[in-house]
């Protein structure tokens, strides 16, 4: 069929991603080494005011194990002035999925002000950086074994406020490691003057397994956003998507269509799966999937997409994502002629829209 073979070679998504050429055949669900993906939140922060007893290994199907003792405390590095911020990846930006950009305007957006990218423990970069008057580094540990932790520092008292291990897992019997953890951004997400991070836990595999989580820096600290995201490291990073002094986080999530090559319907690779925006909330004292009550906003990142895409003579839009964004937008019927030329592809994407918007809805929250 004419429209599965554009669909498969499909290598280029306008919206900060890559999405790169692969097998056709469609991929087993997510399957993480831990077992299924809903898993406690409970853990991997925890104030570090008093050491906490080391725990024995874990199963990996489990619930997550308390952080082991804290290291000797971390002695007071003096103030150093904050480093430039990472730029996050934005999904109103071609230039991360074009490896040559020939637009400096199209360069994603620094963080905010009053937020500060944390420097990862093996860059070049890396040093402790200033949130405030907190000091926040990603601990190197043991460079044998890669296992970075975070720890945060009270430069005002030289004490050490906040310790993170990640979790332990056992990958196969008598094989036990702990999970990289590290701080990405310290700011005030939630407009109490006090400071969170926003921790990404990786398993080190193959484009898998990530975790991220939302610490607020208060006393005791507590979780206010666990996200078993699973496969893709995009990343997460604050936006204000509606007036007030909270702030939303957005990142990008793979929805796989809800195609049977068995009817006809395209074959898509794993590479091919496209990237939608997910957006959190503060619902009462944490974070939630709330992508579904931002479309005025999501609207406007689409439109800035199309429109940096449209200044790169080698961007191409990605049926499959331009076709979520419409079901996600409410304008699918306006626009699929337009986004979808071809007939025969467009029949199909006209049948499974109904099932791809609830998929949206679903995994991206309403």
């Amino acid at each position: 069929m004419r429209y599965a073979s554009r669909v498969r070679l499909a290598c280029w998504s306008f919206a900060g991603l890559l999405i790169g050429c692969g097998s056709p055949e469609p991929l087993p669900a997510f399957a993480h080494p831990q077992g299924p993906v809903a898993r406690s939140a409970s853990a991997p922060v925890a104030a570090a005011s008093a050491p906490v007893a080391p725990v024995a290994p874990v199963a990996a199907a489990s619930a997550p194990v308390a952080p082991v003792a804290p290291v000797a405390p971390v002695a007071p590095v003096a103030p150093v002035a904050p480093v430039a911020p990472v730029a996050p990846p934005t999904s109103g930006s071609a230039t991360a999925a074009d490896p040559h950009p020939t637009a400096a305007e199209d360069a994603p957006a620094p963080l905010p002000s009053g937020f500060v990218a944390v420097p990862q423990p093996f860059d070049d970069d890396w040093k402790p950086v200033r949130c405030g008057k907190l000091q926040v580094v990603n601990v190197r540990g043991d460079e044998r074994v890669f296992e970075p932790f975070v720890v945060v520092t009270d430069t005002t008292t030289g004490k050490k406020v906040y310790e993170a291990h990640g979790r332990r897992v056992e990958y196969e019997p008598g094989t036990v490691s702990r999970m990289s953890l590290t701080a990405d951004i310290c700011g005030d997400l939630t407009g109490d003057g006090v400071a969170e991070l926003l921790l990404t836990e990786r398993t080190m595999g193959a484009h898998c397994c990530y975790t991220h989580y939302v610490a607020s820096l208060t006393s005791p600290s507590k979780l206010i956003m666990t996200w078993e995201k699973g496969d893709s490291g995009d990343g997460v990073w604050p936006v204000k998507l509606k007036p007030g002094k909270v702030w939303q986080l957005e990142s990008v999530d793979r929805v796989r269509p809800p195609f049977d090559v068995d009817e006809g319907d395209p074959s898509v690779s794993y590479a091919g799966v496209p990237g939608f925006p997910i957006v959190f909330d503060l619902v009462g004292d944490t974070y939630h999937k709330r992508t579904f009550a931002f479309l005025d906003g999501l609207r406007k990142e689409r439109d800035a997409a199309r429109a940096a895409c449209a200044r790169h003579p080698h961007c191409e839009p990605y049926e499959l994502r331009e076709w979520g964004m419409a079901l996600l937008l409410d304008e699918w019927d306006r626009e699929k002629a337009k986004i979808v030329p071809d007939s025969e592809l467009r029949a199909v994407l006209d049948k499974r829209a109904r099932a791809m918007k609830a998929k949206l809805r679903a995994q991206l929250g309403g």
